[in-house]
């Protein structure tokens, strides 16, 4: 008698030499065993919702609901993000009594495409039938997906609602009087199912977040938010993303058993952030992705296999690495630490100046070592004691707390660079200031570099070329070969001190937009003035032989 089990990625049926020896001893039991075996098959795929398999990345989903009421969930190629979030979608459905939930998709085509067959998918075989009832209404189709793009299960008499975000952009009042998950005394399966929106994709700001969070707080319903960032994260992921504490982690075996986040906390939104990754989803073909992969660069594996964001998806300096140009006194995994800038042997140092009339200057320090390669100490006001200088808002940056004038005159900046610099111990043998704002003439017909100047400070104007320009150069700063290890051949010229938070965020998140993104521009012009400085060649080392001869291109007290 010849038995065939059914080939599952986690239901595993007995070897072929399992099968003989049981044959053999207890064919009855056999036949039992292949019932069982083809039956849970079955019923899995009929049943997802109680009879199916839950992947590491759904446990983590419905273990953070317990604890918050948003979860980001980011995941890699093939990784499951979309079905898990599916499944706890429908989990909430089925369990609970008299909800509405709202479901968010790109455009109407990706929600047909991709956010509804998922839930389909998700659905009990026997509600998959055109059902029209005075308690329910279901009917579907591959081609249109749920008709009226809403669904009402029978059994627990909840609403399902398909939206997208371009509704939402063009009419912000479409949620208005509507309260999204489950009243209290009809949550059925505990507060974790209590789910009342699914956002996938989101590529917006803070607008629709922050208007579903009024609609979900008087049931307080969660929220779950799916992203692949595989096309680089977007503001708003970035504020998810801000100073998030890892909770958990596990050995990634396509970075060489590198700790990777599986959970982490986000202090800025008080919700968790869940990563799903290819290797944890067996039905997702993970042996070819990681084949694909193989040799490719570490950040691209990060992103694809583990769900890492690596870069904003409108970055203008693709070459801006955190985890190669950020250093601190600690080595990284590249032994590489932020030097002493202050030696005089070894660096020769900057400064930037950007004033601005409204708001504080934005300043940076900078050394220069003999091989060429700028090490960025200082930016003031810095993040650690002024706060955040451009924070992400609705529907554009806008200034923060660090951006707010402190009422420095000349004098007091002077007194203030003197203070910084004596901290840092250094001796600033260049000043480079906005060309346009220094040249600007006061009431009493004097620029900055004359007020300056009469305080002691000498300032060179910054060059004048367009910013396009600018930013190649900075990029080329940033650029090394990702593909083979880092050495003093390969290797970028340009470091940044962590403290520099402000700076750090403006190459991250500035993409030349406009006026979205003004408040980003300040940071990112001075480190710019700072590249294209000595005819756009960059700042140089000046032996102690070079300053005794050029007098032109000294500057200090």
């Amino acid at each position: 008698m010849s038995i065939n089990f059914t080939e599952h990625p986690i239901l595993k049926p007995p070897t072929d030499e399992e099968i003989v020896l049981l044959g053999e001893a207890d064919p009855k039991l056999l036949q039992e065993l292949h019932r069982a075996h083809e039956g849970r098959i079955a019923a899995s795929a009929d049943d997802p919702i109680r009879h199916g398999f839950d992947l590491p990345g759904w446990e983590r989903m419905s273990e953070s609901f317990r604890e918050y009421n948003e979860v980001l969930a980011l995941g890699g190629n093939r990784s499951g993000k979309t079905t898990g979030c599916a499944k706890r979608i429908m989990e909430a459905v089925s369990s609970n009594f008299d909800g509405h939930i709202v479901c968010f998709s790109q455009n109407a085509d990706t929600s047909i495409k991709v956010q509804q067959p998922a839930i389909w998918e998700m659905m009990p075989k026997e509600f998959k039938k055109k059902t029209k009832s005075i308690d329910g209404y279901i009917n579907y189709s591959m081609q249109n997906g749920f008709t009226g793009s809403s669904f009402v299960f029978p059994d627990t008499r909840t609403r399902v609602d398909f939206k997208t975000y371009t509704q939402f952009s063009n009419n912000s009042t479409i949620l208005e009087g509507f309260e999204f998950g489950f009243k209290k005394g009809s949550i059925k399966a505990g507060d974790e199912s209590n789910i009342g929106a699914w956002l996938d994709e989101y590529l917006g700001d803070a607008a629709l977040v922050n208007t579903l969070r009024f609609r979900l707080a008087t049931r307080d319903s969660k929220m779950v938010i799916g992203f692949t960032p595989i096309d680089g994260y977007t503001p708003f992921i970035a504020d998810y993303l801000k100073g998030a504490e890892t909770l958990e982690t596990r050995p990634a075996a396509l970075l060489r058993g590198k700790e990777v986040p599986t959970k982490q906390y986000s202090p800025s939104r008080d919700a968790a952030v869940i990563y799903l990754h290819s290797d944890e989803n067996p039905f997702g073909g993970y042996e070819r992705i990681a084949k694909d992969l193989a040799g490719r660069p570490e950040d691209e594996i990060k992103v694809r296999a583990y769900g890492l964001p690596v870069k904003s998806a409108n970055a203008l300096l693709p070459y801006f690495n955190t985890e190669v140009n950020v250093l601190n006194d600690e080595p990284n995994k590249y032994k590489m630490t932020f030097p002493d800038i202050s030696d005089k042997s070894k660096f020769t140092c900057y400064q930037v100046v950007d004033p601005a009339g409204a708001r504080n200057y934005t300043c940076i320090w900078a050394g220069v070592n003999k091989d060429g390669e700028i090490y960025i100490r200082k930016e003031w006001p810095d993040r650690n004691t002024y706060g955040e200088w451009a924070m992400f808002g609705d529907p554009k940056w806008k200034y923060g707390p660090a951006a707010k004038k402190i009422g420095l005159n000349v004098e007091g900046y002077c007194d203030l660079f003197k203070e910084i610099e004596d901290d840092l111990e250094i001796e600033v043998t260049e000043r480079i200031g906005d060309s346009r704002f220094f040249a600007r003439e006061n009431e009493n017909n004097d620029d900055l570099f004359t007020s300056f100047y009469d305080f002691g400070l000498s300032f060179l104007p910054s060059d004048g070329k367009m910013e396009e320009q600018g930013i190649t150069a900075l990029d080329d700063w940033f650029n090394y070969n990702p593909n083979v290890d880092i050495d003093q051949a390969n290797r970028p010229r340009c470091y940044i001190h962590e403290d520099c938070g402000n700076l750090i965020d403006s190459l991250i998140n500035y993409n030349a937009g406009g006026k979205p993104e003004e408040a980003l521009k300040d940071f990112f012009d001075v480190i710019r003035y700072l590249r294209m400085s000595n005819g756009g060649e960059g700042p140089d080392f000046l032996s102690s032989n070079d300053m005794q001869t050029t007098n032109t291109r000294k500057g200090g007290y």
